[in-house]
């Protein structure tokens, strides 16, 4: 095979499998016929062109439709995405749920009165619930400038608990010289235990990767304890990475699908444009509401976990509908668009220029 023959057909390579074996002979003989003579290797302008359209139409809708859609399927799927990349982190990271009852129980002087237990079997359960437990507040408002809680572990309520004030400054001082790294004793914000118990005065204390968090309610008559691990790090890089991946892979996929309902007939396209319609909706909705309830309130003192990164994929998971909608939208295009294919009403692409940019039939 020719030197130059063999650069063209790798220059090809550019453009998706099913154009090839629709145009690319007869683009590699346009291109040969076109060649100078003793041309050995194609021409920059040849090579960028060939490239440059290929990939455009590797990754590039072919009607703003199909842009549309790509666009809204591809960032809800890197946004779930997004979840699963944190959970990976997250579990590979594995943080320990801290036993420290007897240690607890010390710090006030007498047995917990109840436990609370958070979620913490199931990561994606955690992320998707931790909310309801109201634990977790600005750290600035309560004194405190280091690592973040994961939210698993428990809380340990004492009450009917004499003279809190003092309990809460022993307790305090206790923990300071057991070694462990203390905030200051303040009187908690404003959204303390979120606005259900506030609290009156609260620290946080931190050694071998657990926190803890000590805190007095109900008008100074109780004590909660909470001990919690350190969140994990890498979690918003394993994110970020599953956003990236997901972008780049669906937003191709949906390319890919989008170049083939544009050559289904005309009566197909509109089954498949009413098919995907709710599943664009969807799309659009569960991505609104997966942001904003990661985001955090700015009228109130909450902070961004690295447990809020996982939100996306268990939302999904506890609310199935958008999943579900979007699913058998793609099942029914695709079945559809298989169809088409084997009915041979797909209509070809055709060649639009010499050095093979390319056009919808």
């Amino acid at each position: 095979m020719p030197d130059l023959e063999r650069s063209y057909r790798r220059l090809l390579w550019a453009y998706p499998g099913f154009y090839r074996r629709e145009r690319g002979l007869e683009i590699l003989t346009t291109l040969l016929d076109a060649a100078e003579p003793g041309q050995v290797r194609p021409s920059r302008g040849e090579a960028a062109h060939l490239l440059v359209n290929g990939l455009r139409y590797r990754f590039v809708p072919p009607t703003w439709t199909g842009r549309i859609a790509a666009g809204l399927v591809a960032i809800w799927a890197a946004v779930v995405l997004s979840g699963a990349g944190a959970l990976a982190v997250w579990g590979f990271a594995s943080p320990e749920e801290p036993d420290l009852a007897a240690f607890s129980d010390e710090l006030v002087g007498r047995p917990a009165s109840s436990v609370d237990e958070l979620p913490g079997d199931n990561l994606l359960d955690m992320a998707y619930a931790y909310r309801t437990y109201g634990e977790f507040q600005d750290f600035a408002e309560e004194g405190w400038d280091g690592g973040r809680p994961a939210p698993m572990g428990q809380s340990r309520v004492y009450e009917q608990v004499a003279d809190t004030p003092t309990v809460l400054a022993d307790a305090h001082q206790h923990v300071t010289s057991a070694g462990w790294r203390t905030g200051a004793l303040s009187q908690g914000g404003a959204n303390s235990r979120a606005g259900v118990n506030s609290a009156h005065g609260v620290f946080w204390a931190y050694r071998d990767g657990v926190l803890l968090r000590v805190s007095g309610y109900d008008n100074q008559t109780g004590v909660t304890v909470g001990a919690y691990p350190i969140e994990p790090s890498g979690v918003l890089a394993g994110a970020v990475a599953g956003f990236v991946i997901g972008l780049f892979v669906v937003w191709q996929g949906m390319t890919w699908m989008a170049h083939r309902v544009a050559r289904t007939p005309l009566p197909t396209r509109r089954l498949i444009l009413l098919l995907g319609l709710p599943a664009l909706i969807a799309c659009g909705v569960s991505t609104l509401d997966n942001v904003l309830s990661m985001v955090p309130d700015p009228n109130t003192a909450s902070v961004l976990f690295a447990a809020d990164y996982m939100y996306p994929l268990a939302n999904q998971i506890a609310n199935p509908l958008a999943v579900s909608v979007i699913a058998l939208a793609l099942i029914g295009s695709l079945s559809l668009i298989a169809g088409a294919a084997r009915m041979g009403r797909l209509r070809p692409v055709k060649l639009a220029a010499s050095t093979g940019e390319v056009a919808e039939s």
